[in-house]
C-alpha cells in the first residue's frame, strides 16, 4: 500500500475548496446507485444461471478488504474506451453485458451494461466476506438493507449488496479460488473512503461486520478517521461535504503524474471536476468524472 498519509490528507480540504465541484461529482449519486442496484439485481439473476471467471486463483482470501470493483454503466465500449485511454487497462469480454478489466497482466476491475437509457454509472466496492449471511444479517439489524442478497455465480463466488444504515451501497463478496493479491501499481486502486453525514457512525457500523480497530491520525487540526484490518488500513471515513448528497463509497486511482493524466481524462471525454491545487495534498489529487458519470479519485504519490 502506498504511504497512508498520500491516501487520506484529501477529505479535509475538500470541505472548504470545492463544494461546488463536489456536488457535481455526487449529487447524480443517488440515481446512479439505484441504477447499479437494479443492474445488478437483473445481472445477478440472469448470472446464477451461468458462469464467470474466477478474479484470482491465490487461493487465499483478504477478508474485510476491499478485493474488487465493478462499474454499473450505460454504455460499455465508451466507458472501456475512456479507461483504456486514460489508465492502459485492457478487456476482455465474458460476454455481451460484461466485461473484465486487465492491467499487466492482472484483472483490476469488471464492468457490466445497464440499459442504455439510464444515464446512470457507478463503481461498486466489493468487500472480501467469509460470511456474507452474517454481515447481511448484522447490516439488516443495524438498520441497513439488503439490495441484492446473498446469489451464487459459478466460477465466481457469492455476491450481495447492501446499504449501510446511514445510505452508502456496497458490496461483499465471496471468491471460489481467493481474492486478488494487492497491486498498488500506478493506475491501480489504491485507497476507497466513505462519505458520510456521520462518519463516527458509518464507521462504528463497519467496524461491527469484522475484526476492524478504530484508528484516527492527526490532520489539519483535526482527525481522519480510518478502519484498520490485521494491521493494514482498510476503509477510511469522511463527512460529506453537503447534506443535499447522498452517502456514498469513494475510491481512488493510483497515477504516475496527476497533470499528464488529466489531459487523458478530458481528451478521452471525461470531466476533472476537481483540479490539483496546492491547498490541497500539494496539487497531488484531483476529482475526475468518465464520460458515463463515474466519479473516482486519482492521486500522484508524492
Amino acid at each position: 500500500m502506498i504511504e497512508f498519509q498520500t491516501s487520506n490528507s484529501l477529505c479535509f480540504y475538500l470541505i472548504p475548496f470545492c463544494k461546488e465541484q463536489i456536488l457535481k461529482l455526487l449529487t447524480p449519486f443517488r440515481a446512479a446507485i439505484l441504477m447499479a442496484v437494479a443492474a445488478v439485481s437483473l445481472t445477478g439473476c440472469q448470472l446464477s444461471s451461468s458462469e464467470l471467471p474466477a478474479i484470482s486463483d491465490s487461493g487465499t482470501k483478504n477478508s474485510g478488504h476491499v478485493v474488487w470493483h465493478d462499474l454499473i454503466t450505460p454504455n460499455l465500449a465508451q466507458s472501456q474506451a475512456f479507461y483504456a485511454s486514460v489508465f492502459g487497462w485492457q478487456f476482455q469480454a465474458v460476454n455481451d453485458s460484461y466485461t473484465l478489466a486487465s492491467l499487466d497482466g492482472k484483472l483490476i476491475a469488471g464492468m457490466a451494461e445497464l440499459d442504455n437509457k439510464q444515464n446512470a454509472s457507478h463503481w461498486l466496492s466489493l468487500i472480501s466476506s467469509k460470511d456474507i449471511a452474517g454481515v447481511s444479517e448484522k447490516t439488516i439489524k443495524a438498520g441497513g438493507k439488503v439490495l441484492v442478497s446473498s446469489t451464487e455465480i459459478k466460477g465466481r463466488g457469492t455476491i450481495a449488496v447492501l446499504e449501510d444504515p446511514q445510505g452508502a451501497v456496497f458490496s461483499l463478496i465471496n471468491t471460489v479460488n481467493g481474492d486478488p493479491e494487492t497491486h498498488q501499481t500506478d493506475n491501480s486502486w489504491v485507497w476507497q473512503e466513505v462519505w458520510s453525514d456521520n462518519p463516527e457512525q458509518s464507521k462504528a457500523f463497519y467496524q461491527s461486520l469484522g475484526n476492524y480497530s478504530a484508528q484516527s491520525k492527526p490532520l489539519n487540526n483535526g482527525n481522519y478517521s480510518y478502519l484498520a484490518l490485521n494491521g493494514k488500513p482498510a476503509i477510511g471515513f469522511v463527512k460529506k461535504p453537503d447534506a443535499e448528497i447522498g452517502n456514498t463509497w469513494v475510491n481512488y486511482i493510483k497515477v504516475a503524474d496527476i497533470d499528464a493524466t488529466l489531459l487523458k481524462v478530458t481528451s478521452a471525454g471525461g470531466i476533472v471536476l476537481m483540479a490539483p491545487s496546492d491547498k490541497v495534498r500539494s496539487g497531488s489529487v484531483a476529482i475526475i468524472r468518465d464520460p458515463a458519470g463515474a466519479g473516482i479519485v486519482i492521486q500522484e504519490q508524492m
